[in-house]
Formats: C-alpha cells, structure tokens, sequence
C-alpha cells in the first residue's frame, strides 16, 4: 500500500502543557474495547479511581466537559501513571486521522489542535506531500471503482498542482479551481450575513463558538465594512485551501457532494480571512507571536465546529452543492 503524508505530518508532535488549549477538554472520550480491558486490571487506588470514572465506553466528564484525568496543569494523569501505552486509541490518534481508498492510504494531522495548525501555516511554500510504501491492509477495489477513484484523486491532484502554480497570480489560480472571482467575495454565498445564516444554524459544539458567532454577527451588524482582515498571507492562503482540498475531497467517493466538497474550502478560507479577529476572540492577543496566533485561533475554532461532525459536514456540503 501506498501511503501519502502532507509535508510537515512527521514535525508534528503534542506540545501538551505548553498549548493554550487542550484537546481533553469538549469532546466526548470513547475508550476502545481493548483499553478497557487494560483498565479493568489495574491495581489500587488509581485502578479504582479509573473504573470509577468510565461509564458506556468513555470517561465520565467534568463540569466544563473536561476530562477527570486532566490535572491542573494539562497533563494526562494516564499517560503520568501508566505510560502512553495504556492510553485508549483515541487519545493515541488525536489529533490524526486516516482515509483509505483501495491501495492508497492518506494520513494527516486535524486543524482543531493548534500544533497542527502552526505547522500547517509556518510552512515555506506551498504544500507539498511525501509517499511511502507501507504494510498496512488494503480495501478491495473492482476495476470500475479504481477508475473512478483515479479519477477523483486525479483532479484533486490537478486542484494541487493549480494552487502552487506561482507563475499564475493567485486571484486566477482560485477562479480556475473555485470560480472564485472576488466581484462577490463571500462566495460561495451571496453575503457576510447568508455565511452567518449557514452558521447560526448548526448546532454548537460549545461556548467558545457560540462567543465568536456573537462576535462575528455584531461585526456584520455594524456599519464597519467586511474585509479581508490581512492576516493570512498568500503562502499560508494556498496551503490552508490545499489541505482542506486534501482532507475532504476524496471523500466523495464515499459520500458524494463533490462540488459541496470543493467549495468547502473555499468557505473555510474566507471565513477565517474575513473574520480572523471575531473568531480568534481574546486568544488574538497571545504573546510572544500575537499575529500568527490570532491566525491559529481562528482557524483552530472553525475546525472544532466545522470538521468533527458529520452531521454539520453534511448540512455545509449540502448547501454549497450546486
């Protein structure tokens, strides 16, 4: 099998303490069956205090959603008294993630943890994707569906390929991949204020977006204008465009929603450039690098609420497939 890593995939690696957020905190923590098992034989106090803590296959959560073997600092009271070995697959993986089509598997790094998203933005150039050999099982393919499958990553590849294109100004590389022209730049929506429709209606993962939607519908409510607030620069533009290409778009094959899945994309990128400030909230004035920071945060919020539900995916991809 074939495996296909983005460029900075191998530099990743949890900064835990050091974060300003934590990704044990807001999410529901499933514990794989094989986990549970380990932690059914752990001895004393903190062997109770585990099983204590785990009702239907996850952790029982803390007020605030928070995980109840987060200490104060941020650490992993698991990983502090039985190693990473003992922790369950999802605190293993977060925050990577894995699609596999026939013979070629895809790894990446999701843009809810903000390592991942300073990676993915600190990078020289546009983005660029390392392929390996590996060992892992392969899915099935008929010869109809290789051909299609072909096909899409084909011009996925083509979409790459157009958006590191520096010989082409960066305005035609995004009208040749999104008939993107600026003439209306809340495309694929009419308005700022039909993007905050879409928005307002899906169901929020938690306070932090339901602040900075507060704060974003304040701004288009205001007589201040709505623009491109300056903060991504065109490299970090092409790779967020390329890599939310990369995580969605093959998934058609699957799910359908091609053009939903394309123009995704694009909605992502203009909200995080037309509202890099609203989304990032009080994290914009991080120290030492306020800046990239504020660039981080942003897109940081909008993954948490945009990428990690299905349901939410869809009712996007659903009304931007036209």
């Amino acid at each position: 099998m074939i495996l296909r890593k983005p460029d900075f995939y191998d530099q990743f690696k949890c900064i835990a303490s050091r974060c300003s957020d934590t990704c044990c905190v807001g999410w529901e923590i499933d514990i794989d069956e094989a986990t549970q098992e380990v932690y059914r034989k752990v001895a004393g106090a903190f062997g109770e205090r585990l099983r204590a803590n785990i009702e239907d296959g996850h952790f029982k959560l803390l007020p605030h959603d928070r995980c109840p073997f987060l200490d104060k600092d941020n650490l992993c009271e698991v990983y502090q008294h039985l190693g990473e070995d003992a922790l369950c697959d999802i605190c293993t993986e977060h925050p990577r993630f894995v699609e596999v089509y026939g013979d070629i598997m895809e790894r990446g790094l999701g843009l809810c943890c903000e390592e991942a998203a300073r990676l993915l933005l600190e990078g020289e150039g546009p983005l660029t994707f390392t392929r390996e050999e590996c060992d892992e099982p392969e899915d099935e393919l008929d010869d109809d569906d290789r051909d299609v499958r072909d096909q899409v990553l084909g011009e996925r590849e083509w979409m790459f390929e157009t958006l590191a294109d520096q010989g082409l100004p960066f305005a035609e590389r995004l009208y040749k991949i999104f008939g993107y022209t600026g003439e209306n730049p809340f495309a694929p929506f009419e308005s700022a204020n039909a993007m905050f429709e879409l928005l307002a209606k899906l169901e929020s993962y938690g306070p932090d977006w339901d602040a900075a939607l507060e704060r974003i519908k304040a701004r288009i409510d205001s007589s201040e204008p709505i623009v491109d607030q300056g903060f991504f620069t065109e490299n970090e533009s092409v790779r967020l465009l390329a890599y939310l290409i990369y995580r969605h778009y093959a998934k058609c094959l699957f799910e359908g929603r091609e053009q939903g899945k394309r123009q995704f994309a694009l909605l992502f990128w203009n909200l995080a450039r037309f509202f890099t400030k609203e989304l990032a909230g009080a994290n914009s004035a991080v120290t030492p690098s306020p800046r990239i920071n504020t660039k981080i945060n942003a897109v940081k919020i909008l993954s948490k609420q945009l990428e990690y539900c299905q349901e939410i995916m869809e009712i996007v991809e659903i009304s931007l497939d036209e």
